[in-house]
């Protein structure tokens, strides 16, 4: 377990890294400090973002399990008032990365260990958490989250979060990362490093945004407006 300060540390990390992604601007179909949706701004993200600090901080400190955290990580942003979808992915994606650095030794190592000790309770906070988070995913047949009887399905399965996210990596960005020990992400933050250090900031993290984007057709957006829109984006 790590100390107060490290644990402090790999909070400020994940939230700069939240900061840091809403700020930078263009980034197309995104809120960012230029471009507002309707329904929701960048301020609300920011305070989104912000209230994130303590469950990230209790991540790292080895205190919770991932399901339990990702459902406190809502519940905090949703006690400021903010109805609408901000940070689900975000939490879903960082709350195993900031479980694993507070662990001693290999990131990659430890970040495998988090994944695999999640639990079928985790797969139902998961569930709880995008009920309340009112996020999209795309539909599916088996394990539905639009399925009135998730609750039961998944407690009489036995199947952990992990287990879910397989099922669902063919489809899902976030499930796919999860499914591979975040093979991509790795890669992407590699490219990142290389992107700010010759772009800037701003610039680093919106072409390397956009690089992504090209790569793999993305998950929400396929959720939103179906797989042709994604395709074409």
């Amino acid at each position: 377990m790590t100390s107060d300060a490290g644990s402090d540390r790999v909070a400020q990390c994940a939230l700069l890294g939240m900061l840091f992604e809403l700020s930078s601007s263009p980034k197309p179909g995104n809120v960012d400090r230029c471009h507002d949706f309707s329904d929701i701004g960048f301020y609300d993200f920011l305070t989104s973002a912000v209230s994130a600090y303590p469950t990230f901080r209790r991540a790292a400190e080895g205190k919770g399990s991932a399901g339990s955290l990702i459902l406190e990580g809502v519940a905090a942003w949703r006690s400021w008032n903010l109805c609408s979808n901000t940070h689900f992915g975000s939490l879903v994606l960082m709350i195993p990365l900031a479980m694993a650095a507070g662990r001693p030794s290999d990131l990659h190592d430890q970040l495998k260990a988090v994944l695999d000790e999640s639990s079928v309770e985790d797969a139902l906070n998961f569930y709880r958490a995008y009920c309340m988070a009112g996020a999209r995913v795309v539909e599916v047949e088996s394990f539905s989250l639009n399925d009135r009887d998730w609750e039961d399905a998944i407690a009489g399965s036995g199947k952990s979060l992990l287990d879910l996210m397989r099922l669902s990596s063919g489809h899902d960005l976030i499930a796919r990362e999860w499914s591979t020990c975040y093979q991509r992400s790795f890669c992407i933050a590699e490219r990142l490093s290389g992107q700010i250090e010759r772009l800037g900031w701003n610039d680093g993290i919106v072409r390397t945004y956009l690089e992504a984007l090209a790569e793999v057709p993305d998950s929400l957006i396929s959720a939103k407006f179906g797989k042709e829109t994604a395709l074409e984006t």
